[in-house]
């Protein structure tokens, strides 16, 4: 067997690890991008109700009511504070470590076919020189 078609199960196998990597760095892109979306309603939210606060407080309202605004802005701003950390969680560490491991299977499978280019290069040029030694032969014989 030739050392090209020794190589397909290795080059079918690579293949499909990258493979599967690359659906794992889509999945965490996707993932990430819905904590981004979380994060950005979130944001929306605050600002919209800033600004009911702002007008109520301009109506005029009692210190219940600025109490209750109050801490329920200052909530906001921690589920807004915890949300980024999610974002910067899912980005750093989930995003750019699944794109890492799709950039290193994705090497090995070039690697893996450019060995394989490579050996049917060879192969190719044996074969032509066995296939005009026999024509050489051929031609010699026919004189």
């Amino acid at each position: 067997m030739s050392p090209s078609k020794r190589l397909k199960p290795v080059q079918r196998f690579a293949h499909s690890k990258e493979q599967k990597a690359a659906r794992m760095m889509g999945q965490a892109k996707k993932s990430l991008q819905q904590e981004e979306a979380k994060l950005e309603q979130l944001k929306l939210y605050h600002q919209e109700y800033l600004e009911r606060f702002k007008k109520m407080a301009g109506e005029g309202m009692n210190a219940t009511q600025l109490q209750e605004y109050r801490a329920f802005l200052a909530k906001l701003d921690e589920a807004i504070n915890q949300q980024q950390e999610v974002v910067v969680a899912a980005s750093v560490i989930n995003h750019s470590s699944t794109r890492n491991f799709w950039k290193k299977k994705h090497s090995r499978t070039q690697a893996l076919n450019k060995a394989v280019d490579n050996f049917r290069k060879q192969e190719r040029k044996i074969a032509d020189k066995l296939e005009q030694k026999e024509n050489d032969d051929h031609s010699q014989r026919e004189k």
